[in-house]
This record gives C-alpha cells, structure tokens and sequence, in this order.
C-alpha cells in the first residue's frame, strides 16, 4: 500500500577480474538481492547490469542461456537449496543435465572429477543430502555452481550455517578454487571476521544502499562511516583487557552526495 520497497537503491560498483568482493551489512539491507540482481535471478526494475562491458540487462533467449553458464550461485542454506529426492550423483549432474552437455557417462564422469573438486568422497555418490553433514551439503553446492565452468560466482552466506571448523574448510576451498580457476566472487555475509580473510575490497550496505567501499585491509584499519565504525565495534575481542567501545548510531542516513562530501572531507583531515 505505501509503494514500491526499494531493497537495494542506487548501488554501482565494478569487480576486478579474479577478485573478491565482500558485501556486508545487517539483515535486510539488501546484500542477497543485489548478488541476485546481478545473476538476474531477480529482474531490476531500474538501471543495468555489465557484463566483461556487454549490457545483460535486457539479454534473453539463446544468447542469455549461455551467459547463465559463467554465472553461479551457491545458496545461503545447503540444505534447502537441494532437491531431497534427488542423491548426490544427480544433484550435481542436474546442471549438466539441464544445458544437455556430455551423454550420461560423460555426466558421470563429469561428476566424480566436480567431487574430487571440492573435496567430497565419491563414496558419497548415492546418498541423499540428509545423509550428510552440513560440510559435505555445502560441498555439494560448490561442485553444483562449478559444473558449468562458470568465471563468476555470487556466494551467499555459503558458511554462515556452518560449525566454525567446517567454515575454515569451505574457505579455504573457495580461495584454492579461486586461484586455480581465476575465478572472481561476491561473497555476502555477516561475518566481518570471514569477510576479511577472503576479500580483495569490501561493500559496507546499510537500508539497500551503499555507504562505503574499499579495500579490505583500509576498512578495519580507517572505517569512515559511523554505520561501519558500529559494525566493526560489534566484533567481539577475546581479551578481558581491551574495553569495548560503543558505537551509537544516531540519525538519518545521509544521501549519496552528502555522503561523499562527508568522506571526502574525513579522508582531506
């Protein structure tokens, strides 16, 4: 009845081939419906989408379909992502299947060389996702985003429902896969700590627009806007000697301009 919600207003940023971008923010501030937008799994209803300089904002048909090859999405959940009824072998055939590449024991094949990929048994071919751990569930999303030789992958919270031991794994898989396929990522998640491990530049955003973006090691080391300084104030320290510092946040978000005379006039200081 009020209108249409604006989830993600006014963002423009461009990734460098091979990079991680991290997207942070709180929930709802419209990190898993940008990384959508630019698969065009959801259709924006302004602006466009650049593709190696190609616009694919508007791209349909057959020319779209192959466009959709080299670029993935592995889900937040990697439990509620996977067909129940299907076992491991056809959950990562279905995307092979579905762009009718290779005949069944090429697929087969296909798919115990994706399963040694990501590191998951191939003993493990026949079982069905609620047989396996959270860890392998995720793997199995890894191998699913990869069948297609994808060079770009929007990662969606991929650890976030993960043990901290099985989130270092999935990690560091993404950063070997990466360096081995010169593959470029976002990487959405809540987890400042994560976010600055895997992350070329980091996207601060707050009410679906962006209030900061730099470099990874910039942004721990000088965060500029109060919206960041609060969110870095919210890691917890371990230390019982270090005090905690609060950050309150007060006031209305800035506009983009006012914004960046703001930040403009921090960084001249």
């Amino acid at each position: 009845p009020g209108g249409m919600l604006h989830a993600v207003d006014d963002v423009s940023f461009s990734i460098k081939e091979g990079d991680t971008l991290g997207v942070v923010g709180e929930s709802g501030c419209g990190k898993s419906t940008l990384g959508r937008v630019v698969l065009k799994l959801l259709e924006p209803t302004d602006g466009n989408i650049f593709y190696k300089g190609e616009d694919i904002t508007d791209l349909r048909g057959k020319a779209f379909t192959e466009l959709r090859k080299k670029l993935q999405i592995i889900f937040q959940d990697p439990y509620s992502s996977l067909n129940p009824r299907l076992c491991v072998s056809e959950l990562i055939a279905d995307p092979l299947k579905a762009n009718h590449m290779f005949d069944r024991d090429g697929r087969q094949k296909r798919v115990y060389e994706l399963m040694d990929m990501v590191g998951l048994s191939r003993r493990f071919a026949f079982s069905y996702p609620h047989e396996l751990d959270g860890g392998r569930r995720q793997r199995i999303g890894v191998a699913r985003a990869l069948a297609l030789e994808p060079e770009f992958i929007v990662c969606d919270e991929p650890v976030s429902a993960l043990d901290v031991s099985i989130q270092a794994q999935i990690l560091n898989l993404l950063q070997d896969l990466q360096k081995q396929r010169n593959l470029t990522y976002i990487f959405v998640t809540h987890n400042l700590s994560v976010v600055r491990h895997i992350s070329t530049d980091i996207m601060v955003m707050y009410v679906g627009v962006v209030v900061e973006k730099c470099p990874a090691k910039n942004l721990f080391q000088m965060p500029l806007h109060p919206y960041t300084k609060g969110l870095l104030s919210a890691i917890p320290n371990p230390s019982i000697d270090v005090p905690r510092k609060k950050v309150e946040l007060i006031g209305e978000l800035a506009s983009p301009v006012e914004l960046d005379e703001a930040l403009l006039q921090q960084r001249q200081r």
